[in-house]
């Protein structure tokens, strides 16, 4: 028995051998590697010995074994040539144009809108900036550097300063402008200096019994007495702090004599009178209503009693383009002063045929120093306009300034035909 199944087993190692050289002979041992790519984007690949076995022909029969090892150390993975990945294209909706609404609330898009309509603006087509996006353009006036700067510069255009000059370096620039504002301020100095000697010839020569007083001394007197009282204080300002005169230029311009103003820093004051004068006559015109039908209907009235109610001096000195501050005592004597002078400068102009050999600059100082707005007016208008207050002012009054009061008033109040 024992011998019956060695030799069964010899016979089967037989058949086994047999076998495998006959499979040896029949199969061809391959390596193959396949690998693709889908349009998602996912990749597969394989890698393993392929025998083939082939009986006859046209007949074949494929057998794989999957190795263990990995494809790196097997053979060098061979990446194909493809095409370069475009860009993802992002179908979004274009930035929709702002519709006609009653509010602008409405048309305004939210923060993460805003946040998230950033990276579009690349790609996406310039459209004309929003109010939101564009700069604020502010109305309210430049900062003083920007101011005096420019002040410079229109003077240098005058010929009254001299520009530094060109190719110079910043520090030589301000060093140029600091001494020529310096020799500036100091020819005004002088220049008051040269009117304080007019000023005392021609006194000397009224005093003596010399030709009368004309209307042009005496505006002049009275401007440089202001220049002079003025003179110690800006001596003061040019030693101290020169550089902070723009300053008081644009915020104290009544602390400047008239010969240390630039053409422009004139203009400036002039412009900020007159905006005063016109906001005052337009606010207060309901006072200057009471006050022009007291002085009709009460002609017994004094100044003093018109100008008794505590608005009424501020609303005159207002007009007048000049200084509100002070108790009423102080604002009541300030007004009566200036109507004073401007008696005093009313006999000139009737002495001088009405005021027609003014200029059309001079007659506009002249009605706005009596507090007609010439805004709108033709030079024919303000002849006619100071023709007459002229005319008014020399009919028979006990009081020049309680009539000068109501003149003022009738005129707020458009009263003067």
């Amino acid at each position: 028995m024992i011998a019956s199944l060695r030799n069964g087993l010899a016979d089967g190692l037989t058949v086994t051998r047999h076998h495998h050289s006959v499979s040896a002979a029949r199969y061809r041992p391959r390596h193959i590697h396949l690998s693709s790519r889908a349009p998602d984007g996912l990749s597969w690949r394989f890698s393993g010995a392929v025998a083939v076995y082939r009986p006859c022909a046209g007949v074949r029969y494929i057998a794989s074994r999957t190795t263990g090892e990995s494809p790196a150390k097997d053979i060098p993975l061979t990446v194909p040539a493809t095409s370069p990945k475009k860009h993802k294209v992002e179908l979004r909706p274009g930035p929709v144009k702002p519709q006609k609404a009653s509010s602008e609330a409405t048309s305004v898009p939210p923060p993460s809108a805003t946040l998230s309509a950033a990276p579009e603006s690349s790609t996406a087509t310039p459209h004309a900036p929003s109010d939101a996006s564009k700069p604020h353009v502010s109305t309210h006036p430049e900062s003083v550097i920007e101011t005096a700067k420019e002040d410079y510069f229109d003077a240098s255009q005058h010929g009254i300063l001299a520009p530094p000059p060109e190719g110079a370096s910043w520090v030589r620039k301000l060093y140029h402008q600091g001494k020529e504002l310096f020799k500036f301020y100091w020819n005004g100095v002088k220049l008051i200096n040269i009117h304080r000697k007019r000023v005392r010839a021609i006194e000397a020569r009224v005093k003596s019994g010399g030709t009368p007083l004309s209307r042009r001394e005496s505006r002049f007197i009275a401007l440089y007495k202001e220049d002079a009282l003025k003179l110690i204080p800006f001596i003061l300002i040019v030693i101290i702090a020169e550089e902070v005169i723009p300053l008081v230029v644009i915020y104290a311009p009544f602390l400047l004599p008239s010969t240390c103003l630039l053409p422009s820093q004139k203009e400036r004051i002039e412009n900020k009178r007159r905006e005063k004068q016109k906001t005052y006559a337009e606010s207060m015109r309901s006072i200057f209503q009471g006050v022009h039908s007291r002085a009709v209907s009460e002609p017994e009235l004094s100044a003093d009693a018109l100008l008794r109610d505590r608005s009424v001096p501020i609303s005159y000195l207002g007009l007048f383009a000049q200084s509100t501050f002070g108790p009423p005592p102080i604002r009541i004597r300030r007004v009566k002063k200036h109507l004073s002078s401007i008696a005093d400068d009313d006999a000139f102009l009737l002495s001088e045929n009405h005021g027609e050999h003014l200029t059309a600059l001079a007659l506009r100082e002249a009605l706005e120093e009596r507090g007609i707005i010439t805004e709108g007016l033709t030079t024919d208008a303000m002849r006619a306009r100071l023709r007459w207050w002229l005319t008014e002012s020399a009919k028979p009054e006990s009081d020049p300034i309680r009539k000068r009061l109501e003149l003022v008033a009738a005129n707020v109040v458009g009263k003067h035909n």
